[in-house]
């Protein structure tokens, strides 16, 4: 061997050399690997943090929409529930009189109606329950009496409130007017032409009037008798001393109201359909 190193002086100083090149490559080869590593690491991380920034984006466009379908939900069902509150009992069951099973024309009425008595409109919706009842009955005086009898009660109120809105009633049923009695304080009525023919008679709750001198309909606090535009008939009335006794007649958009006080009294009353006074 020291033959060997004799006559090579410098073979361990060039393996020294080798070993010392190999070393550093390693070191670069480790540096290169830990700087990927960290690129890898810092590349995945703002990955995570755009896919959560991401979630979160659509989280809240969700949180938002479902929040804008309940709203919208929400909103109609809130319009429903206050036309539901201002439709008097009145408006409903004039409306079944109208049309007694539902359809379209039924939906149609009562979302017009809906929409006249949520704006404050309670004259128009009277109006308009009254055009088409009587277009759907032809303007009958007989239908007239019966609906008073049976619908009017369901106004809100007394005698007075039920002549009022049957004023606005007979804007759209056309051509008719109707007078109501209080039955407080008459003791007894009777009804007749202008020329004193034969005396009118009471249709019977529940009967469908079967000749034209049945004209009188009784309720248990008012009678009402149904007439044409124009016509002219005569009142024969007997006071009593239960209460005041009280006359309106009602016309399209007008009402013309007599009292008198309690007693035993007489009074014969023309009432002329042509004019309120």
């Amino acid at each position: 061997m020291s033959k060997i190193h004799a006559e090579h002086p410098y073979i361990f100083a060039t393996e020294d050399t080798h070993k010392k090149a190999g070393k550093r490559c390693l070191k670069h080869k480790i540096a290169w690997d830990i700087f990927f590593a960290l690129l890898l690491l810092l590349l995945t991380g703002r990955e995570a943090l755009w896919a959560s920034a991401a979630e979160e984006t659509i989280s809240e466009d969700i949180v938002a929409n479902i929040a804008s379908a309940d709203a919208e939900t929400s909103q109609p069902q809130s319009e429903e529930y206050s036309a539901n509150s201002l439709m008097p009992e009145i408006f409903e069951v004039s409306l079944n009189m109208i049309y007694p099973h539902e359809g379209v024309k039924k939906d149609q009425l009562r979302n017009s109606l809906k929409e006249l008595l949520a704006a404050g409109s309670e004259k128009e919706a009277a109006i308009k329950i009254g055009a088409v009842m009587g277009s759907e009955r032809k303007k009958s005086t007989a239908y007239l009496g019966f609906y008073c009898r049976v619908a009017l009660p369901y106004v809100n109120g007394g005698l007075d409130e039920r002549a009022r809105f049957l004023s606005w009633f007979l804007n759209g049923y056309g051509g008719s007017g109707v007078v109501i009695l209080s039955e407080e304080g008459i003791e007894k009525i009777m009804a007749t032409g202008r020329k004193r023919g034969e005396f009118w008679r009471f249709v019977e709750e529940g009967n469908v009037p079967s000749d034209k001198l049945d004209r009188i309909y009784g309720s248990s606090d008012a009678f009402y008798i149904p007439f044409t535009a124009g016509e002219v008939f005569i009142l024969d009335i007997i006071g009593s001393d239960n209460g005041k006794a009280a006359l309106w007649k009602v016309l399209p958009g007008g009402i013309n109201k007599k009292t008198w006080s309690a007693g035993t009294w007489e009074r014969e009353i023309t009432v002329r359909g042509d004019k309120l006074y």
